[in-house]
């Protein structure tokens, strides 16, 4: 944004970016305002695919402020515009959001519509981060079915391979979340499939070539499991 100006000031992309500021900064209300107007003026000049840009920010304020339902109307608004227009990497950004949404608010439906939708857009686009997201929930949401655990095992086990496709950043982080579901399944006292876990991606790791960093990691962090005390 250009120093000095005033806020009334500001054409639609400073305003764009003055909604991210606030956004930052957790500053929700702000940010909503600061959205509105650059939407405001998109639309005034036409600007259609702008409008996606600042309508997938918007929903993402939206739904910080417990606004589900208008959260979704702006990413379905975003994805539209971005698929209306062939702007694939756009399209992606808005399904992923799409997919997060109704993965929080457990609308399994919308999910896996969007999980799919998303998963075949990626794979065309050579994404792997996404990939690696969209594996993780799908893991998430299988291991939570006793029928399912063999599945929600496999597809934990992509997520670490897509992963590791993007980058060390991204594996260390997708190792973080397999931890998280390991300390969740432990605390609602399934501390056996916390185990099994750890035992199918080190077996997995193992197969795949992952480094000994990885395979220290995973277990040292079956290990820990083991340390902590049942639950009554």
């Amino acid at each position: 944004m250009t120093e000095g100006k005033d806020i009334e000031d500001l054409d639609e992309r400073e305003l764009n970016e003055l909604g991210n500021a606030y956004s930052a900064r957790g500053m929700w209300d702000e940010a909503t305002d600061s959205y509105l107007r650059s939407l405001a003026m998109r639309k005034a000049n036409g600007d259609v695919r702008g409008q996606g840009i600042v309508l997938n920010n918007l929903g993402a304020t939206y739904y910080h402020q417990g606004r589900a339902h208008e959260a979704l109307e702006c990413y379905e608004a975003s994805y539209e515009i971005a698929h209306t227009h062939g702007e694939e990497l756009s399209e992606l950004i808005a399904l992923m959001n799409l997919v997060f949404l109704h993965f929080e608010e457990g609308t399994l439906d919308g999910f896996v519509r969007r999980a799919d939708e998303a998963e075949s857009l990626a794979l065309a686009l050579d994404r792997w981060e996404p990939m690696a997201k969209l594996k993780w929930l799908r893991g998430r949401l299988a291991l939570c079915d006793p029928d399912r655990y063999q599945e929600g095992l496999g597809y934990y086990a992509e997520a670490l391979a897509y992963a590791s496709r993007d980058g060390e950043d991204e594996l260390q982080q997708m190792l973080s979340r397999v931890d998280a579901q390991a300390r969740r399944l432990t605390s609602q006292g399934a501390r056996g499939l916390g185990l099994v876990l750890y035992d199918y991606l080190q077996g997995f790791a193992r197969d795949q070539g992952f480094s000994d960093s990885v395979l220290s990691h995973l277990t040292q962090q079956r290990e820990e499991i083991l340390r902590r005390p049942s639950l009554p």
